[in-house]
């Protein structure tokens, strides 16, 4: 996950200066919808850790 998110840093970072190409977007896309997951997953851990104290 680690260098997955240096990826996606950079690629956000460069999408900051330039127009990204195709495969840029779509890999940012990507990316960004993997971050999405983990951050999700780590929330429904969190709320299940709380409602059953």
């Amino acid at each position: 996950m680690n260098d997955n998110t240096e990826k996606l840093l950079g690629l956000i970072e460069k999408l900051k200066t330039e127009e990204l190409s195709l495969n840029d977007a779509i890999e940012l896309r990507r990316l960004s919808a993997e971050f999405a997951n983990v951050c999700g997953e780590a929330v429904e851990k969190k709320m299940d850790q709380f409602y059953k104290k």
